[in-house]
């Protein structure tokens, strides 16, 4: 059984959060829920950021585990085709769709 958001979950929110569930699963970077909805809700990323903040969720020290961060922000890039994403130009690359999605 695989895991499912919401229907009401913004495109790039549940990405993140497909992404961070995959790290879980794969590499065992289970990180704390409120670290989740933090970094899932984030209105822009960079790859290396991203993996900083899911290393550090996961009590390590980024500056000292430069082989996970490298790892992660990899994957990050792989996954979204790209370093860095964005909300307000979010495309998904799976659906290959850029949903129009109103926060308000």
């Amino acid at each position: 059984m695989g895991y499912k958001q919401g229907k009401n979950v913004p495109p790039m929110e549940r990405e993140l959060k497909y992404l961070l569930a995959d790290l879980c699963v794969i590499w065992g970077f289970c990180i704390p829920s409120e670290d989740i909805e933090e970094i899932s809700t984030a209105e822009y990323y960079y790859a290396d950021n991203f993996a900083k903040d899911v290393v550090e969720s996961d009590g390590m020290n980024p500056e000292s585990e430069i082989k996970w961060v490298k790892r992660i922000a990899k994957r990050f890039t792989e996954r979204f085709g790209s370093d860095e994403i964005d909300v307000s130009t979010f495309v998904d690359r799976v659906r290959d769709v850029k949903e129009n999605w109103n926060t308000y």
